[in-house]
Protein backbone atom coordinates (compact mmCIF):
# COMPACT_ATOMS: atom_id res chain seq x y z
CA UNK A 1 0.00 0.00 0.00
CA UNK A 2 1.86 3.44 -1.12
CA UNK A 3 1.50 6.27 0.95
CA UNK A 4 -1.36 9.00 0.88
CA UNK A 5 -0.78 11.87 -1.18
CA UNK A 6 -0.42 15.50 0.50
CA UNK A 7 -4.01 16.31 -0.34
CA UNK A 8 -5.41 12.93 0.94
CA UNK A 9 -3.34 12.83 4.53
CA UNK A 10 -4.80 16.35 5.26
CA UNK A 11 -7.83 15.68 4.56
CA UNK A 12 -7.69 12.51 6.64
CA UNK A 13 -6.32 14.13 9.05
CA UNK A 14 -8.54 17.00 9.37
CA UNK A 15 -11.31 14.39 10.31
CA UNK A 16 -9.41 12.23 12.73
CA UNK A 17 -9.01 16.21 14.17
CA UNK A 18 -12.97 16.60 14.32
CA UNK A 19 -13.75 13.41 15.71
CA UNK A 20 -11.22 13.23 18.10
CA UNK A 21 -11.41 16.73 19.55
CA UNK A 22 -13.47 15.98 22.58
CA UNK A 23 -11.02 13.33 23.75
CA UNK A 24 -8.77 13.72 27.13
CA UNK A 25 -5.72 12.90 25.76
CA UNK A 26 -6.04 15.13 22.90
CA UNK A 27 -7.36 18.31 24.60
CA UNK A 28 -4.23 17.60 27.49
CA UNK A 29 -1.69 17.75 24.56
CA UNK A 30 -3.35 20.85 22.68
CA UNK A 31 -3.25 23.18 26.50
CA UNK A 32 -1.57 25.71 24.73
CA UNK A 33 -4.71 26.39 22.82
CA UNK A 34 -6.85 27.25 26.03
CA UNK A 35 -10.38 27.92 24.60
CA UNK A 36 -9.65 28.46 20.76
CA UNK A 37 -11.10 25.51 19.76
CA UNK A 38 -10.71 26.61 15.49
CA UNK A 39 -6.58 27.03 17.05
CA UNK A 40 -7.32 23.47 18.49
CA UNK A 41 -8.80 21.85 15.51
CA UNK A 42 -5.71 23.35 13.57
CA UNK A 43 -3.36 21.50 15.45
CA UNK A 44 -4.78 18.50 16.26
CA UNK A 45 -4.66 18.07 12.21
CA UNK A 46 -1.13 19.19 12.17
CA UNK A 47 -0.43 15.98 14.72
CA UNK A 48 -2.80 13.27 12.92
CA UNK A 49 -0.73 14.41 9.71
CA UNK A 50 2.50 13.78 11.54
CA UNK A 51 0.84 10.64 13.19
CA UNK A 52 -0.01 9.19 9.34
CA UNK A 53 3.33 9.60 7.99
CA UNK A 54 4.43 7.79 11.25
CA UNK A 55 1.75 4.99 10.44
CA UNK A 56 2.77 4.51 6.57
CA UNK A 57 6.53 4.54 7.18
CA UNK A 58 6.54 1.99 9.96
CA UNK A 59 2.94 0.60 10.90
CA UNK A 60 -0.06 0.40 8.96
CA UNK A 61 -2.45 2.65 7.57
CA UNK A 62 -6.13 2.11 6.37
CA UNK A 63 -8.17 4.92 5.10
CA UNK A 64 -12.35 4.77 5.66
CA UNK A 65 -13.03 5.92 1.75
CA UNK A 66 -11.20 7.61 -0.87
CA UNK A 67 -12.95 11.10 0.31
CA UNK A 68 -10.26 11.10 3.51
CA UNK A 69 -13.30 10.14 5.72
CA UNK A 70 -11.29 8.67 8.68
CA UNK A 71 -8.77 6.06 9.16
CA UNK A 72 -7.40 3.65 11.61
CA UNK A 73 -3.52 3.85 12.88
CA UNK A 74 -1.92 0.82 13.79
CA UNK A 75 1.55 -0.35 15.37
CA UNK A 76 2.42 -3.57 13.70
CA UNK A 77 5.10 -6.10 14.14
CA UNK A 78 7.75 -3.93 11.79
CA UNK A 79 11.33 -4.56 13.10
CA UNK A 80 11.80 -2.15 16.20
CA UNK A 81 14.54 -0.20 14.96
CA UNK A 82 12.35 1.12 12.26
CA UNK A 83 8.86 1.44 14.04
CA UNK A 84 11.93 3.43 16.72
CA UNK A 85 13.32 5.88 14.34
CA UNK A 86 9.42 6.82 13.12
CA UNK A 87 8.57 7.74 16.28
CA UNK A 88 11.64 9.72 17.02
CA UNK A 89 11.34 11.54 13.70
CA UNK A 90 7.36 12.22 14.79
CA UNK A 91 8.52 12.88 18.62
CA UNK A 92 10.92 15.66 17.85
CA UNK A 93 8.15 17.52 15.39
CA UNK A 94 5.54 17.08 18.54
CA UNK A 95 7.82 18.95 20.59
CA UNK A 96 7.77 21.61 18.32
CA UNK A 97 4.29 21.66 17.41
CA UNK A 98 2.42 21.07 20.79
CA UNK A 99 4.77 23.66 22.99
CA UNK A 100 6.09 23.06 25.71
CA UNK A 101 3.89 22.53 27.72
CA UNK A 102 1.56 20.43 25.49
CA UNK A 103 4.86 17.84 24.94
CA UNK A 104 5.37 17.51 28.43
CA UNK A 105 1.46 16.04 28.91
CA UNK A 106 2.02 14.03 25.80
CA UNK A 107 5.13 12.49 27.87
CA UNK A 108 3.61 12.09 30.74
CA UNK A 109 0.79 10.30 29.41
CA UNK A 110 2.44 8.06 27.39
CA UNK A 111 4.65 7.22 30.17
CA UNK A 112 1.92 6.45 32.14
CA UNK A 113 0.34 4.12 30.14
CA UNK A 114 3.11 2.44 29.33
CA UNK A 115 3.48 2.12 33.50
CA UNK A 116 0.14 0.29 33.38
CA UNK A 117 0.48 -1.91 29.80
CA UNK A 118 3.63 -3.65 32.05
CA UNK A 119 1.87 -6.37 33.59
CA UNK A 120 -0.05 -6.87 30.45
CA UNK A 121 2.45 -8.60 28.05
CA UNK A 122 1.55 -7.03 25.14
CA UNK A 123 4.74 -6.58 23.58
CA UNK A 124 4.82 -8.50 20.35
CA UNK A 125 0.65 -7.53 20.20
CA UNK A 126 -0.29 -4.91 17.65
CA UNK A 127 -1.69 -1.56 19.41
CA UNK A 128 -4.38 0.49 17.50
CA UNK A 129 -2.84 3.69 18.42
CA UNK A 130 -5.62 6.02 16.27
CA UNK A 131 -8.99 5.19 14.62
CA UNK A 132 -11.15 8.41 14.39
CA UNK A 133 -14.42 8.56 10.97
CA UNK A 134 -15.33 12.30 10.72
CA UNK A 135 -18.25 13.46 12.61
CA UNK A 136 -20.62 14.16 9.75
CA UNK A 137 -19.70 10.55 8.54
CA UNK A 138 -20.53 9.06 10.93
CA UNK A 139 -23.18 6.35 10.66
CA UNK A 140 -22.78 4.50 8.32
CA UNK A 141 -20.31 1.45 9.05
CA UNK A 142 -17.18 2.97 8.58
CA UNK A 143 -15.86 2.56 11.84
CA UNK A 144 -16.23 -0.99 11.40
CA UNK A 145 -15.10 -1.07 7.73
CA UNK A 146 -12.23 1.06 8.47
CA UNK A 147 -10.74 -1.75 10.95
CA UNK A 148 -11.98 -4.20 9.27
CA UNK A 149 -8.06 -4.83 7.10
CA UNK A 150 -5.95 -4.29 9.93
CA UNK A 151 -7.55 -6.97 11.80
CA UNK A 152 -7.60 -8.83 9.09
CA UNK A 153 -3.53 -8.54 9.00
CA UNK A 154 -3.38 -9.12 12.79
CA UNK A 155 -5.40 -12.57 12.83
CA UNK A 156 -2.92 -13.78 9.57
CA UNK A 157 -0.29 -12.73 11.64
CA UNK A 158 -1.47 -14.83 14.62
CA UNK A 159 -0.87 -11.62 16.81
CA UNK A 160 -3.12 -10.28 19.55
CA UNK A 161 -3.65 -6.20 19.51
CA UNK A 162 -4.74 -3.55 22.34
CA UNK A 163 -6.21 -0.15 22.57
CA UNK A 164 -6.86 2.42 24.69
CA UNK A 165 -9.76 4.87 25.03
CA UNK A 166 -11.43 7.60 27.16
CA UNK A 167 -14.79 7.10 25.95
CA UNK A 168 -16.57 4.25 27.72
CA UNK A 169 -19.27 4.36 24.59
CA UNK A 170 -17.35 2.83 22.20
CA UNK A 171 -16.63 -0.36 24.78
CA UNK A 172 -19.55 -2.13 23.32
CA UNK A 173 -18.22 -1.11 19.54
CA UNK A 174 -14.97 -2.68 20.40
CA UNK A 175 -16.44 -5.79 22.52
CA UNK A 176 -18.62 -7.04 19.09
CA UNK A 177 -15.07 -6.75 16.92
CA UNK A 178 -13.41 -9.43 19.87
CA UNK A 179 -12.15 -6.63 21.88
CA UNK A 180 -12.66 -7.15 25.80
CA UNK A 181 -11.77 -5.31 28.85
CA UNK A 182 -8.20 -5.63 30.34
CA UNK A 183 -8.39 -2.74 32.91
CA UNK A 184 -9.79 0.40 33.74
CA UNK A 185 -7.23 2.74 34.58
CA UNK A 186 -7.03 6.64 36.25
CA UNK A 187 -4.61 8.67 34.16
CA UNK A 188 -3.35 11.53 36.30
CA UNK A 189 -2.95 14.04 33.70
CA UNK A 190 -5.77 14.32 32.08
CA UNK A 191 -7.83 13.40 35.58
CA UNK A 192 -9.87 11.04 33.56
CA UNK A 193 -10.02 7.29 33.47
CA UNK A 194 -9.50 5.15 30.42
CA UNK A 195 -9.84 1.29 29.47
CA UNK A 196 -7.15 -0.90 27.82
CA UNK A 197 -8.79 -3.43 25.49
CA UNK A 198 -7.43 -6.77 24.47
CA UNK A 199 -8.15 -8.82 21.38
CA UNK A 200 -6.51 -12.48 21.43
CA UNK A 201 -5.19 -13.91 18.81
CA UNK A 202 -7.59 -15.78 16.39
CA UNK A 203 -7.17 -19.50 16.76
CA UNK A 204 -6.39 -21.23 13.75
Amino acid sequence: MSSPSHTEASRTARSLAAALIGDPFYRAVTVACGDDEAARLAMLEAYFVLALAEGWQAGRVDLADAAGNGAAIWTTDTPAAQRQAAYAQREAALRVLLGKRGFAHFSAIVENMEHALASHDLSAAWYLSIAGIAPDAQGRGLGASVLAPGLAAVDAAGAACFLETYNERSLPFYGRLGFAVAGRYAEAVTGCDYWLMVRKPTAA
